[in-house]
């Protein structure tokens, strides 16, 4: 499959549609988007059209444009079988395959569009080959669909390779392990393992559905009433009685995957089998994962967070990594579109590949028709009664070719414009950076003074009789307050100011209620604040790493008073009345000065 530098992986579920943009730099990936799309179908809505609605919605909401898209389809619409064949030379390998596949493949195989991915065996002797295969109407109502809404379809995948691709690019093992990955979709489970190079996969039957069903039968209720009630599980306060219900299905989604363990294990002797990487929406059922690990008696990791994989800035990293044990399927089908994935199974109907690769690459089409015209003039000395024809199509070039030079023409004009804008576009970017100095200041100090407060531990207090055991403790400091100076951007709003920019201000009260440590905390605040870093975006503007230029302490002030109420409501007298109390508690501090300095100059940076 071609390389892409910007590519989305899209995964058609049972429920929703699942999208994830990625973009490629060398080996570096990013996320540079997402998406997922409820499929609404019930007994009423055919399922196609709610697909495509689904899409439709899709598309429309996300910037799909001209972007690569490679697709999945679940286990359920695959076959999928593993032989094992000789290392033999490599040119060889496709036609013994081939003729594999008409043995293994079921029904006729003219009716079929297949693929496989041939890895090493465990033995070193000899090479596994997993075959895949769909109905070819199968693939192209995807095309078709895909082709109705906008989306620039250039392959068709398997959901199961798609999550060895997301898994082995960014999840880190050690190399002598054998991981095991698990994925409960909505109508089949996928078990997949891999060492190395070496690839074993097979379809379980036992999968999400099953579980709803479980949910109809007890409680007598429609698939999608049962597909909510399973999703509220974690909300309910009966969430382990109604586990029970689900358990024989549980139980035999677990004899399952041992079956298929114990079988590869006798394969593979010196497998080392240790973690089970899960993945799918039915994994949110609450203590599925523990009793997995219970009854294999596996580490289990569930996918909450990336290795390798970059999630970009103006993305929501939390939200994100909430949503992805659901998204990996999605992001192994564009990591394939990027061209960084090991396995590059593609379904996708061959005359299909050939008009999205003429539709790409223009200028290969144009050469081809030069090609064709140069032949049907060598043609023309032999049998001159085509001699018109030929004069037609060299016109033809001519024109192509006299349009071409007058787009690239337009195309060089445009850049000469668009050269000196975006130079000024770029000082945008530095005004931004100005106005994000605030909020680098206060959370950065806000973190500092967390640090003391963690770092020394409560203040011993005696506080009025009426106050509960639990409250005689108070905390070594609280923050008084941050004055950040504003700058002038009305002088230079793209540039550093004229003149340094006034210091930042902290005031902090220390607590000394139990004795007067006031000069070691402050001097531990000195010494937290100095070492501070600046955020990333912001080190350029401040030519350094760290936030301040320097850190002063101003002083200590006297000792005065703070006061803070006290308000218990469900306060009992020693009779066990109730007796609320409000009262206005008082304590001693000393107030701290300082002064942190973020200009290093005058006529220097912020």
């Amino acid at each position: 499959m071609q390389k892409n530098p910007v590519a989305w992986g899209l995964d058609i579920g049972h429920s929703s549609i699942k999208a994830v943009k990625l973009t490629r730099m060398g080996e570096t990936v990013t996320v540079l988007g997402y998406a997922i799309e409820p499929i609404v179908s019930g007994e009423e809505t055919d399922r196609e059209e709610a697909v495509v609605k689904a899409l439709e919605a899709l598309a429309t909401r996300e910037e799909f444009g001209g972007i690569p898209v490679v697709a999945s389809l679940s286990g359920r619409q695959i076959f999928s079988r593993t032989i094992n064949i000789p290392v033999i030379n490599p040119k060889k390998v496709d036609k013994m395959v081939e003729l594999e596949a008409r043995q293994q493949i079921p029904g006729k195989f003219d009716e079929v569009e297949w693929s496989y991915h041939l890895s090493p065996s465990p033995d070193g002797a000899s090479n596994d080959v997993a075959l895949f295969a769909a109905r070819k109407e199968l693939i192209a109502e995807l095309v078709t669909r895909s082709r109705r809404v906008g989306i620039n379809l250039v392959g068709v995948s398997v959901s199961s390779l798609a999550l060895y691709n997301f898994v082995r690019f960014d999840q880190e093992f050690p190399p002598e392990e054998t991981v095991i990955i698990l994925d409960v979709g909505a109508e089949n489970t996928d078990l997949v393992l891999y060492q190395g190079d070496t690839l074993w996969m097979r379809t379980l039957a036992i999968s999400g559905n099953d579980i709803t069903k479980a949910f109809m039968k007890k409680f007598r209720v429609s698939f999608e009433e049962a597909e909510t009630l399973k999703r509220q599980i974690g909300e309910s306060r009966q969430a382990d009685k109604i586990f029970k219900v689900i358990e024989a299905s549980l139980n035999e989604l677990g004899s399952e995957v041992q079956r298929s363990l114990g079988f590869y294990k006798q394969q593979n002797s010196g497998a080392k089998l240790e973690n089970i990487v899960i993945s799918g929406n039915t994994f949110r059922l609450p203590n599925l994962a523990q009793y997995l690990a219970d009854r294999l008696r596996y580490a289990v990791i569930s996918l909450e967070d990336l290795d390798r994989v970059k999630v970009a800035d103006g993305l929501d990293r939390a939200h994100f990594l909430t949503d992805l044990p659901s998204l990996g399927v999605a992001i192994g089908l564009a990591l394939q579109a990027t061209g960084v994935a090991k396995a590059n199974v593609n379904l996708m109907p061959t005359e299909a590949r050939i008009e999205r690769l003429l539709k790409a690459k223009r200028w290969a089409a144009a050469v081809i028709l030069a090609l064709v015209a140069v032949t049907v003039i060598v043609v023309n000395v032999v049998y001159g009664q085509v001699l018109g024809e030929n004069v037609e199509v060299i016109k033809t070039i001519r024109q192509y070719y006299g349009e071409n030079e007058k787009n690239e023409r337009d195309a060089r004009e445009v850049l000469a414009r668009v050269g000196p804008q975006a130079e000024t576009l770029r000082s945008f970017h530095r005004f931004g950076n100005h106005k994000g100095v605030s909020l680098a200041v206060n959370q950065g100090v806000l973190s500092a003074m967390q640090d003391v407060v963690t770092a020394g531990g409560p203040v011993a207090w005696t506080p009025p009789s009426e106050v509960e055991e639990g409250d005689k403790h108070l905390q070594r400091l609280y923050l008084g307050r941050v004055d950040v100076p504003a700058f002038d951007y009305k002088i230079d709003p793209f540039g550093p100011l004229a003149s340094p920019r006034a210091p930042v201000i902290v005031e902090v009260r220390i607590v000394v209620e139990d004795k007067d440590t006031s000069g070691q905390v402050s001097q531990e605040i000195v010494e937290k604040l100095s070492a501070l870093e600046a955020p990333a975006w912001l080190q350029p503007l401040l030519e350094r790493k760290k936030l301040f230029a320097g850190v002063q302490n101003r002083g200590i002030g006297t000792q005065v008073t703070d006061t803070f109420w006290y308000k218990d409501e469900t306060h009992l007298d020693e009779r066990g009345d109730l007796r609320p109390i409000e009262k206005e508690i008082r304590y001693k501090v000393k107030v701290a000065t300082f002064e942190c300095a973020l200009s290093a100059g005058a006529g220097g940076v912020p």
